[in-house]
């Protein structure tokens, strides 16, 4: 598959986490609906000074997301293809797109719905053409960006085949840059729309309707 095709597709999946996780955090305060490094850090600092409504606050968010992931990968298994689960997940982050227009629902039910959103995002596409790639997670794909560009510009000539491929390079650096950019674009579309889920609803549409169409088939 053309590496054009596989940036587009790591920059549409990416744009959702970081719009999603940004509007999330600003909902819950400060607390992620699926960076459950930053919600483990806080759960351990929250503990140490017996801040305690946090903490039962941070543990619910961390269950939430776990108990996301089992039953994403559960339905994953029961799907023919994982175009399918992208359409499943557009339609649980509308819902609680429309759950967050009432403010009291957000915590107890918009939480656990952002986490399943993207547990299933997660779980339907983790795989870039030859590149293993987690969208949800940023640091393992700054790692990731850093040990291939290295190997790649520095430490490999151009007929080691140890030598990583440029789609190693490209795409967990696009992961990581979109991210960013796209956490400031979703503090900026929860000033100006009323339902700011919208955009990555449709973006999840539009990806799966790619991806159920193209050739590689299974492999997104």
């Amino acid at each position: 598959m053309p590496l054009r095709r596989l940036v587009l597709r790591v920059m549409g999946l990416t744009s959702v986490c970081g719009i999603v996780e940004v509007i999330g955090y600003q909902d819950f305060g400060r607390i992620y609906p699926a960076i459950m490094t930053g919600n483990t850090v806080e759960l351990g600092w929250s503990f140490s000074l017996g801040e305690w409504v946090r903490f039962y606050s941070i543990l619910y968010a961390l269950a939430g997301f776990v108990l996301g992931c089992m039953l994403a990968a559960f339905i994953r298994s029961r799907l023919r293809h994982p175009a399918l689960g992208l359409f499943l997940a557009a339609g649980v982050l509308l819902v609680a797109g429309c759950v967050r227009l009432v403010p009291w629902l957000r915590f107890p039910l918009e939480l656990p719905l952002l986490s399943l959103a993207l547990g299933m995002q997660g779980e339907m596409i983790a795989r870039f053409g030859a590149v293993s790639l987690q969208t949800l997670v940023v640091t393992n794909n700054i790692v990731r960006f850093s040990s291939a560009f290295v190997g790649r510009f520095v430490t490999f000539g151009k007929d080691d085949p140890r030598r990583p491929a440029l789609e190693a390079v490209v795409l967990p650096g696009t992961s990581a840059l979109t991210y960013a950019i796209m956490a400031a674009t979703g503090t900026w579309l929860d000033h100006i729309m009323r339902l700011p889920f919208l955009v990555p609803v449709v973006l999840l549409l539009v990806l799966g309707v790619e991806l159920y169409g193209a050739a590689d088939g299974h492999t997104g």
